[in-house]
C-alpha cells in the first residue's frame, strides 16, 4: 500500500492525464489536494503525513458530498485515495473499528 503523499501524487497525475507538467501547473487552487500535489521532501515527516491525510479526507468529503456518502463510497477499485478516505491510516481505522465493535463485559450492580 502506498503512503498518503504518494497516493495524492498518483491521484493528481490521473486527474491531469498523466502529465507531470499539468500537475505542476494545475490552476484548481480550490482542490483540497492542490497544495500537496508536488509536496517537497520535508513533508515526509509525521506532520506531513497528517496534513496529507487531512487533505485526502477533505477531498473525499468534497467528492462524495458528505460523511455518510464517504462511509459507503463504492469507488474502492477506481480511486487511489479510497483507503485513506476516513483521514487516518487503514490500519488505524481497522484497530478503532475492532475496538468499537468488540464485545463488552456487562457489569451488574451487586
Amino acid at each position: 500500500m502506498m503512503k498518503p503523499l504518494a497516493a495524492i501524487r498518483q491521484f493528481c497525475l490521473a486527474c491531469q492525464g498523466s502529465s507531470r507538467k499539468a500537475v505542476l501547473s494545475c490552476a484548481d487552487s480550490a482542490c483540497a489536494l492542490w497544495c500537496l500535489r508536488a509536496a517537497p521532501e520535508d513533508l515526509r515527516e509525521a506532520d506531513g503525513e497528517r496534513q496529507a491525510l487531512r487533505a485526502i479526507r477533505r477531498q473525499c468529503l468534497d467528492c462524495a458530498g458528505g460523511r455518510a456518502e464517504v462511509r459507503v463510497c463504492a469507488a474502492k477499485d477506481a480511486c487511489l485515495l479510497w483507503s485513506y478516505r476516513f483521514g487516518v491510516f487503514p490500519r488505524t481505522y481497522k484497530a478503532v473499528r475492532k475496538r468499537f465493535f468488540a464485545p463488552r463485559l456487562l457489569r451488574l450492580l451487586a
